[in-house]
């Protein structure tokens, strides 16, 4: 899906915002943009009642987070 998109310009200390913006876009449409702002998902100290959503939830944000980094350091 990323080779869709046009190079991003790897960020050189200039024109910050700019960079940011064009790295909030690429994140959007990945649709991992989320986990910028939302806290990870918390485990129940009950491990053995944790349902299985609430797994499914968690490993997407870590995989989500895991990705967004990937490609933010990229940019760097």
């Amino acid at each position: 899906m990323t080779s869709k998109f046009g190079k991003l310009d790897k960020f050189e200390g200039v024109d910050f915002r700019r960079w940011q913006k064009k790295m909030h876009f690429l994140l959007t449409n990945l649709n991992v943009v989320y986990v910028l702002r939302m806290p990870m998902p918390t485990v129940p100290e009950d491990a053995e009642n944790e349902s299985l959503d609430e797994t499914r939830k968690q490993l997407k944000w870590e995989n989500d987070d895991y990705i967004c980094r990937g490609h933010i350091l990229n940019g760097m």
